[in-house]
């Protein structure tokens, strides 16, 4: 379902050739997520935060082969990319939650 939510957006619903590459971003989108939530990692955040997950791919689809690029400026338009997890993922997601030592 994710898989196939991203390949709608992107444009490429039958091209499975970039499946592998897909599933690897799922991956890094997976584990981010439960880095920011502060969650176990047996938590099933696919099932959970699906939504959160296609924003996040298709995110980092789009930044693909500029992944090193901290800012950016053409013409008048600039722009600064953050190493964190995107807020328009975060609005998707509830608020982390923190562990007690």
């Amino acid at each position: 379902m994710i898989l196939d939510d991203i390949k709608t957006i992107l444009g490429i619903e039958f091209d499975i050739s970039k499946d592998d590459l897909l599933n690897i971003y799922i991956k890094k989108a997976t584990t981010s997520i439960i880095n920011y939530l502060n969650v176990d990692i047996t938590t099933d955040v696919q099932t959970l935060y699906p939504d959160a997950i296609v924003e996040f791919v298709v995110i980092t689809m789009g930044r693909r082969g500029n992944e090193s690029l901290k800012q950016f400026s053409l013409g008048s338009k600039s722009g600064t990319f953050n190493d964190d997890l995107p807020n328009s993922v975060k609005t998707l997601l509830p608020y982390p939650s923190l562990r007690m030592r």
